[in-house]
């Protein structure tokens, strides 16, 4: 080696010695992790999608309006009555579901100022609508219903009123019983 000198002696020397590409690769994968989704995103997005599920699974198997929780029920009792303009109400009672309900049937149809409405009187003197109708039939239900003492069935306008009127078509008191068909008062 007698004095050879490298070949790339006049050669100009790159002094970041690839560094560059270090850097690229480190910035790139820095902007590709900014972009994927973190995954407790999806986990915490899973474990709503569950709740909401569970949710609405409960909610069908111990659903149904309260009055048919109130005529299902084992402990139900219901009473036919007849209105004293026509049609029907089916009344029930459950102790152990705390709900009553009213189903309005074969209804005489009312002009529009009218409508027949079902109140539950508290013992307080306090009154709750339970359901309204124009004419068509209609089930509804009240639930906690340990203070009702009475279910008063109207015609009134198309106003609710804050009270129900004196002239009921049928009111029926409550605990219903078995014989409460003969209780059942029409009209006053």
């Amino acid at each position: 080696m007698t004095g050879s000198h490298s070949q790339h002696r006049d050669e100009p020397q790159d002094e970041d010695l690839g560094l560059d590409l270090v850097s690229h690769v480190a910035s790139s994968s820095r902007a590709e992790r900014k972009t994927r989704p973190r995954r407790w995103i999806f986990a915490i997005v899973g474990a709503a999608i569950i709740v909401i599920l569970a949710l609405v699974v409960f909610s069908l198997l111990n659903g149904g309006t309260k009055a048919s929780k109130a005529s299902k029920a084992d402990d139900a009792i219901s009473v036919a009555v007849d209105l004293k303009s026509g049609g029907n109400a089916n009344l029930s009672s459950s102790k152990s579901e705390d709900a009553i309900g009213v189903e309005l049937t074969s209804l005489p149809p009312l002009d529009e100022s009218e409508q027949y409405v079902a109140w539950a009187i508290h013992d307080s003197g306090s009154v709750s609508v339970i359901t309204k109708s124009n004419g068509e039939d209609a089930s509804a239900g009240y639930s906690p219903a340990d203070d009702v003492i009475a279910i008063h069935i109207t015609v009134e306008s198309s106003t609710t009123p804050a009270q129900p009127s004196e002239d009921t078509e049928a009111s029926v008191d409550l605990p219903l019983s078995a014989d409460s068909s003969t209780q059942a008062s029409q009209g006053s």
